[in-house]
């Protein structure tokens, strides 16, 4: 059986392990993060978290996303790591920890959790239109971290759900915004707050909320509508606030204040690892 804790941040989710001793082979989390993070039939989430050992920080963190492939970074998987990590002792309330975007530092205050996500390339930016639902709509691309695409679609959530997923995943594509695809954000800019949903890729389907989504958000509703520089941003799972600072060599840097809540702990079972049962 495998030890893990479940949390997650305004609703996405995660299942947390520890391989401090490098016990699991990439296949093996692969393998892993694709069994258990099925709903219903196993524990269920949007990814698997590993807190792992680092030789400069507190720890490391690796993301595999739900269908197993490894993300360089995600917002709210910090956050929930980082809640995990202080409180079973692996770091003090201020800390910083290694991912493959780079060393993340957070500060916990439970259940509070703010990340900084270091700095941000504004020379990497792309501004671009497209024509969706009979109109022209402005889309902002930028990595955050890991790659997102940001559109600005007032009312975007009075359009199907189906809809919406078709234009996502067409712009999720390898190749289509960046080679190496790219998460998509509706995105609503209101006077004081941002209503924001993100399609995830690895995840292939919306989720109740995006800590890089958030960040991408508020950068990119910041360089074309100018609102303030630190904006709450409302998902279907709860608020992020993100603070901006803009350097003047064209970088920004970014922080996010959430909850990262802690909802179970447990072992996995042999049984929560069985393949899918196809009948037909």
């Amino acid at each position: 059986m495998i030890p893990f804790v479940k949390a997650h941040g305004n609703g996405n989710d995660f299942i947390i392990i520890e391989d401090e001793d490098g016990r699991y082979d990439d296949l093996e989390l692969v393998d892993l993060a694709r069994k258990v993070c099925r709903r219903r039939v196993s524990l269920g989430a949007d990814g698997l978290l590993v807190l792992g050992s680092s030789k400069d920080f507190d720890f490391s963190m690796r993301l595999f996303n739900a269908d197993g492939s490894e993300g360089e970074m995600c917002g709210n998987g910090a956050r929930c790591i980082a809640r995990y990590a202080f409180e079973r002792g692996h770091a003090k309330s201020d800390m910083t920890f290694e991912t493959k975007a780079g060393p993340v530092s957070a500060q916990v205050s439970p259940p509070f959790v703010t990340i900084g996500m270091g700095r941000i390339d504004l020379k990497r930016v792309k501004r671009a239109k497209i024509k969706a639902f009979e109109r022209d709509v402005t889309y902002i691309a930028l990595h955050v971290g890991v790659p997102h695409c940001v559109l600005f679609m007032d009312g975007f959530y009075n359009i199907s759900r189906d809809e919406l997923l078709q234009l996502a995943r067409s712009l999720r594509k390898e190749g289509v915004v960046f080679d190496e695809g790219a998460n998509v954000n509706f995105v609503e800019v209101k006077e004081n707050h941002l209503i924001a949903m993100t399609y995830e890729r690895g995840v292939e389907d919306f989720t109740l909320s995006c800590g890089t989504g958030a960040i991408a958000c508020s950068l990119a509703s910041h360089l074309l509508c100018g609102t303030p520089l630190s904006i709450d941003v409302k998902n279907p799972g709860g608020i992020n606030r993100v603070t901006l600072e803009i350097a003047p060599n064209d970088t920004a840097e970014a922080s996010l204040t959430g909850k990262a809540l802690i909802v179970a702990t447990g072992n996995l079972t042999e049984e929560a690892l069985m393949a899918d049962y196809h009948w037909r």
